[in-house]
């Protein structure tokens, strides 16, 4: 999903990037942008990406972790790898032959080293950042409420 900042005189007009960024980025980046130091968190698993936004090229991470509801996911520049809870199917994606996703390799042979690796790795992200188990997404997401009118 594109993302874009707009600040002329600062922001050079017209550039294209295209690193990996997560919305857990935004506010350590927001705040960096601003010159305004993130207070420490060490759960905290985004990173700022405000060096891009100022002409640099900082070495930046090949992959990222996401999860809304019932999902979670890692992507690398060549796999994708959805999780979901037991009521839905889970799917793994080969991006460098299928970057239209339409052929899921979750249950093929070929793909069980990296499918291994990769179960590994976003349970490793989501226990450093403190999140719940996957299965209690109902328990933990929160109705949104709206105080229009109040």
């Amino acid at each position: 999903m594109p993302l874009i900042f707009n600040q002329p005189g600062r922001i050079p007009a017209g550039s294209e990037l295209s690193p990996m960024v997560s919305h857990y980025d935004f506010f350590p980046t927001l705040l960096d942008y601003l010159g305004i130091e993130a207070p420490p968190d060490p759960k905290r698993v985004g990173r700022s990406y405000a060096d891009f936004l100022r002409g640099r090229s900082p070495r930046w991470r090949d992959r990222l972790s996401f999860e809304y509801c019932y999902v979670r996911a890692v992507r690398t520049d060549k796999l994708k790898y959805v999780e979901r809870t037991r009521e839905w199917p889970s799917e793994l994606y080969d991006l460098a032959s299928d970057p239209g996703e339409t052929q899921n390799r979750i249950s093929d042979p070929r793909y069980r080293r990296q499918l291994a690796a990769l179960r590994a790795e976003l349970a490793k992200f989501f226990a450093r950042a403190g999140a719940p188990r996957l299965e209690a997404w109902r328990e933990t997401t929160r109705p949104q409420l709206s105080t229009f009118g109040r």
